[in-house]
């Protein structure tokens, strides 16, 4: 046999076999990059993700993926006679004004936090169906309302920045049998964005993550998202200037309401929340 013949015949045979080799994993990355998971394989895997932390998804999954900012704005600090003029238009006599609290021929308003503040009626006020509750409300017109997480008694507005719900500047009122007994209201004005327009994470990917870093849920139990949407929050706050004032930041983000409570996930980073954490 002769044995430099075999030799140059066994090279040839495995340089041909490497190049077959490194074609077919050429082909395999090039259909790895190429596949797109389908709509409904992903809403799949999203359910299975969710089924395996004892949640169940009740409700439709936003498709849209828009652009958004984030904004800097302050909390409201109007004048009384602004409050008093929303809430009490038919109020006789001088308003009085001790500490914290105006009080009026029908009622009240107590400022009790940062932009935010209670009106509360004596005797209650009759609404009527061309006069809701908003019409008694600061700038009432800026809020949307969100029947998801009202109840019968609970109404629930939140305050409307570029078309999105504000998820903590909000208008709770009381009522009952078409009369308003009271409300409280958070405000946020002088708005103004310091971001470019960014990309949101999809809402499927914030119910992955909300899936992976929400606790199991009790053995025998079984919760349900009820609503999935978009909208804002407040993240940080800082000091700026001589005077310290406090401005603050608000960002995007995706609110997952279930039935055991409700959760936000940072829109940009997919970081998840508690509701009390932002």
């Amino acid at each position: 046999m002769n044995w430099e013949v075999a030799k140059s015949w066994l090279i040839a045979l495995f340089a041909l076999l490497d190049v077959i080799l490194g074609w077919l994993l050429y082909e395999s990355r090039q259909l790895a990059s190429g596949y797109a998971e389908s709509p409904a394989d992903a809403l799949a895997n999203t359910k299975t993700l969710l089924a395996n932390q004892g949640f169940s998804l009740a409700t439709s999954v936003p498709s849209g993926q828009p652009s958004l900012v984030t904004f800097q704005a302050d909390f409201a600090n109007p004048r009384w006679a602004s409050l008093e003029q929303a809430a009490f238009p038919g109020a006789k006599g001088k308003a009085q004004i001790a500490g914290g609290t105006l009080t009026t021929s029908e009622g009240q308003i107590t400022v009790t936090g940062q932009g935010t503040w209670a009106v509360q009626y004596q005797p209650p006020l009759q609404l009527s169906p061309n006069r809701g509750a908003l019409a008694y409300v600061f700038r009432g017109a800026d809020y949307a309302p969100d029947p998801v997480t009202s109840d019968s008694v609970h109404a629930v507005y939140f305050e409307v920045v570029n078309g999105y719900p504000v998820f903590d500047a909000d208008v709770i009122t009381v009522q009952e049998k078409g009369q308003l007994i009271g409300y409280t209201q958070t405000y946020i004005d002088h708005v103004q964005s310091n971001s470019s327009p960014k990309p949101v994470i999809s809402a499927l990917d914030a119910l992955d993550s909300f899936a992976e870093a929400v606790d199991k849920a009790g053995s025998g139990q079984v919760n349900s998202v009820v609503k999935v949407d978009l909208g804002y929050a407040r993240k940080i706050q800082v000091a700026s200037g001589s005077q310290a004032i406090l401005h603050s930041y608000w960002f995007p983000v995706w609110r997952i309401v279930t039935t055991a409570g409700v959760y936000f996930v940072n829109a940009f980073t997919g970081e998840v929340e508690t509701q009390n954490a932002y």
